[in-house]
């Protein structure tokens, strides 16, 4: 099969749309939709539940370009400093997503007086959502691809040399079986525990390392992809924290009970502009550098 898809959805008067920045705003409104339906689960107001979901697009969105550009293309940032500021040309990495969510998720939190640990075991669930489509705009924007294969689901490239596995979607399925598994758990554990998270971080993260063997990373570190490096020490953490938190249950504390709050009008402006920010990334790789080390490889 020929990989050969349009990157971009629709080409508009302000620019195009493309696919892979798209599924990011299918996820955020995910994300957005999960809270409002339990925010009085949470103990969440209508405001809190529009600056959690600003916070946490933020994030992700800070955190995978940041990453990016310092794990995996930090040379060809270094010769051109100021592109690091031109989101349009691409360039997001997924385990900076994880930690610019973590680290949104961690300072609401605070700011709000919530648990930390009640509120990551929420956020997995909708987060493994984000995760699991993500990887569809990975596998059209063809940033993401696979080892050589003969097996017929294999993808041909035009700048590659024989078919490819369609790893980005492996990827994608195997978040989507991570799905169920959380929604499981969190009823089971309730939030706070520390068992949903702590039951993603190993599945995402064991998981992806083994999709991740029939992967062709375009970076590597310490002799394998730079990718599984990160995914192992997450596998490593995650099943540690799984253990710690079954053999010692922490009493769960109630949430907040803040006074009813609506949410403004300039917080609604803020969220839609969020919203409407990722439809202008193109790819996962910057596309001018990820050209060139491919043109390098075929040379």
């Amino acid at each position: 099969m020929i990989h050969d898809f349009d990157m971009a959805i629709v080409i508009t008067p302000a620019g195009p749309i493309y696919w892979y920045g798209a599924v990011y705003t299918l996820g955020f409104v995910g994300i957005f939709l999960w809270f409002w339906f339990r925010r009085h689960v949470r103990g969440f107001t209508n405001s809190d539940v529009l600056t959690f979901s600003i916070s946490f697009a933020v994030g992700v969105l800070v955190g995978g370009r940041v990453f990016d550009i310092l794990v995996y293309e930090l040379d060809y940032y270094l010769e051109r400093p100021l592109a690091a500021l031109n989101w349009w040309e691409g360039g997001m990495a997924s385990h900076g997503v994880l930690l610019g969510g973590l680290t949104a998720t961690a300072a609401f939190a605070r700011l709000k007086g919530h648990a930390l640990i009640t509120l990551l075991d929420e956020i997995v669930v909708p987060g493994v959502f984000l995760l699991a489509i993500s990887r569809f705009g990975n596998f059209i924007e063809g940033g993401v691809v696979g080892s050589q294969t003969t097996v017929p689901w294999g993808f041909v490239y035009p700048d590659l040399e024989g078919a490819r596995h369609p790893v980005a979607l492996y990827e994608s399925a195997k978040n989507f079986v991570i799905f169920p598994i959380l929604i499981w758990a969190l009823a089971k554990w309730p939030p706070g525990r520390g068992v949903v998270a702590s039951l993603f971080i190993f599945l995402y993260a064991a998981l992806r390392f083994s999709v991740d063997i029939f992967r062709d990373y375009e970076a590597a570190w310490l002799g394998i992809g730079t990718g599984q490096v990160f995914n192992l020490a997450m596998a490593v953490a995650g099943l540690a924290m799984l253990i710690w938190v079954l053999k010692s249950p922490r009493e769960v504390k109630p949430p907040p009970n803040p006074p009813a709050r609506d949410a403004s009008w300039l917080q609604v402006a803020v969220l839609i502009a969020v919203l409407l920010y990722p439809l202008g990334i193109p790819t996962s790789w910057t596309r001018s550098n990820i050209e060139e080390k491919r043109q390098e490889t075929v040379e």
